[in-house]
């Protein structure tokens, strides 16, 4: 079954780390998205892109410059050369020797724990090969009820809900839509990811009716309230046990 997506249904809002727990371990890695399980996340947004040899790893940048020991762009970069880098020493000596994983190796390690929000970093180069291998790995993982395809790129969206008609997608944009629920319905999400700036009570309302979700970013813990009480579906930080206590304080009323 697809995972629930919005808190009227589930009954409670979805805490999202982004890039797995990145504010206390390197991004888009084991470590990162096993800290935010265990800090109470329940979905995880990670980056993928795809090496020379037609593996998919996660990986935000295209090139391995800021988060690994080595120097290139991932689409000129083999499996084998990418797993010979160090993806965690940068971000403290604790996690020296962390790997850039494969999506199939987060696909397994996911199951039962976090639903994956996973951004398709195809943008601008349109690698129509990364998304396809994506769905193949999804399909042959099983793990079409733990994860949700999105990204920036909305009729590469549509042409995956054409391909996988049950899957949920996310919607990614930068801008205040003048018909988001329309948007949201052309491109076949049922999810729609919205930037601090732009959400708006309206919008999240508009949305609810046609029975997409919402997503944004915690950037203060006091902001959880106002957001809480627009009805949003998803509250997204690299912190995510700041969300959860940020979440239960909303409750309590402390």
């Amino acid at each position: 079954m697809p995972p629930e997506l919005l808190r009227s249904r589930r009954g409670a809002p979805h805490v999202s780390a982004h890039r797995g727990a990145s504010a206390h371990a390197p991004e888009n890695t084991l470590a990162a998205l096993e800290a935010a399980w265990r800090a109470g996340a329940t979905l995880a947004e990670i980056d993928v892109r795809l090496t020379r040899d037609g593996h998919v790893v996660l990986m935000h940048d295209p090139t391995v410059d800021r988060t690994t020991t080595g120097r290139g762009r991932v689409k000129d970069l083999t499996l084998e050369a990418l797993r010979a880098l160090d993806a965690g020493g940068w971000f403290g000596p604790q996690f020296r020797g962390e790997r850039v994983p494969t999506l199939r190796e987060v696909l397994d390690w996911a199951r039962g724990k976090l639903v994956l929000l996973v951004e398709l970093k195809n943008v601008p180069f349109r690698e129509m090969p990364l998304v396809d291998r994506t769905i193949e790995l999804v399909d042959e993982t099983g793990a079409e009820d733990g994860v949700v395809l999105g990204g920036f790129d909305h009729p590469v969206l549509r042409d995956i809900k054409r391909r996988r008609p049950r899957w949920p997608l996310e919607m990614m944009y930068t801008a205040r839509l003048a018909d988001p629920a329309g948007a949201a319905r052309a491109a076949g999400a049922s999810l729609v990811s919205l930037e601090p700036e732009f959400v708006l009570p309206e919008d999240i309302g508009l949305l609810h009716q046609a029975g997409v979700a919402a997503l944004t970013t915690l950037e203060r813990p006091e902001e959880a309230p106002r957001l809480l009480s627009w009805g949003i579906d998803a509250l997204e930080s690299g912190d995510p046990a700041m969300v959860v206590a940020a979440i239960r304080a909303a409750k309590t009323g402390a």
